[in-house]
């Protein structure tokens, strides 16, 4: 995250603010409260509607202008909220509010970039333990999902969460796809992979849906091939596992699957054979492919793809569908847990949950 993005985030802002103050000016005469009514439905449907398409929605326009349709999203959701808020003013109440309308929505507005840009910036250690009578020692690892690296992100937020992660000395780190994205240029996925590469311990990695950027012309092209990103992080000695096992001690078996957006993926009766004595992990980019998840039977999936919505209301409009987003789910008997991510995608912004990544322990019971 450079200060230029910075610079054109900030004015997307002020952009925002400026097209919802504009739209008030113009609709502040309407006295009647069925129309106040409506109006705020139309607002809140049209916010809601278009965070899904900016977090959902994969197309060349939305991901040209998406700083923007994030900052009038941003805005649309704080004028309702400058709605409400001024529903407990007695000035409004009394027919004098005109005047603090616009102080109230400027005040929603910069709070909510605050603390969505500062949010972003921060990244926190999550710390997990599971225990089962299949594991015969104590196994340490960290999961690391949704860098989303050269997106959203500065590179010193990123720096002191890999030394952190250094400092632990895990037994081995599991990468969970989408370290890096459709914008990141070459070098710094070159970086990115050197420094994931030299944490001191055996690194894991599995394919992402933004990984091998595949939507790169939505943008005006790929800035690394396929086989550029294959040959940094192996040349890193990060292990990829495209629908591989790994044998990681007698008691741990390590299951990578490959994203389910590529045809290439098998199905899980094609995956190698590998004992059901010991503890089984399974790492797959998407914790939405719930047929494979119940075949599998593992004793524990860990999962992204989700930031956990990223922001409002993304992460209960994904509950009320019914798809999980955040944290520990049952998946037809089957434990899984999928981690809000340790970036997020393009948007320097996040209201749900923290950037983080996990620490889990694995204790014999």
């Amino acid at each position: 995250m450079t200060f230029l993005k910075y610079l054109a985030w900030a004015g997307c802002g002020i952009l925002g603010f400026g097209v919802m103050s504009l739209l008030y000016f113009l609709t502040r005469r309407i006295r009647n409260n069925c129309l106040r009514i409506l109006f705020f439905v139309v607002k809140a449907v049209a916010g809601i509607g278009l965070a899904y398409l900016l977090i959902a929605e994969a197309s060349p326009f939305m991901w040209k202008f998406d700083y923007p349709l994030m900052a009038f999203d941003i805005a649309l959701m704080a004028d309702c909220a400058a709605d409400i808020l001024m529903q407990f003013s007695s000035s409004a109440r009394s027919g004098k509010g005109n005047k603090y309308r616009y102080l109230v929505l400027a005040l929603v507005v910069v709070a909510s970039l605050l603390y969505g840009t500062i949010n972003m910036q921060i990244i926190k250690a999550n710390h997990l333990s599971y225990t089962s009578t299949k594991l015969s020692k104590k196994h340490t690892f960290v999961f690391i999902s949704d860098l989303h690296y050269g997106s959203a992100q500065n590179q010193s937020a990123v720096e002191k969460a890999f030394k952190e992660i250094k400092e632990l000395q895990p037994d081995f780190i599991l990468l969970g796809g989408d370290i890096t994205d459709e914008h990141t240029e070459k070098s710094e996925m070159e970086w990115t992979y050197q420094q994931l590469g030299s944490l001191g311990v055996p690194v894991y990695f599995v394919y992402g849906n933004h990984d091998r950027q595949d939507r790169g012309d939505y943008i005006g092209g790929k800035k690394y091939t396929e086989e550029e990103v294959r040959t940094a992080i192996e040349k890193n000695d990060i292990t990829i596992l495209e629908d591989s096992v790994v044998e990681i001690d007698n008691d741990l078996i390590l299951v990578g699957r490959e994203d389910v957006t590529r045809n290439t993926r098998k199905a899980v009766s094609q995956l190698p054979a590998f004992s059901r004595e010991a503890y089984v992990l399974c790492v797959d980019h998407s914790p939405y492919n719930y047929d494979d998840i119940k075949e599998l039977k593992a004793d524990l999936q860990l999962s992204g793809h989700t930031h956990a919505g990223q922001f409002f209301p993304m992460q209960t409009l994904y509950n009320l569908a019914g798809f999980i987003a955040n944290g520990e789910h049952d998946v037809g008997g089957n434990k899984v847990y999928v981690s809000p991510g340790i970036g997020g995608w393009y948007l320097p912004y996040r209201t749900e949950a923290h950037c983080q990544y996990e620490v889990i322990e694995l204790i014999p019971e």
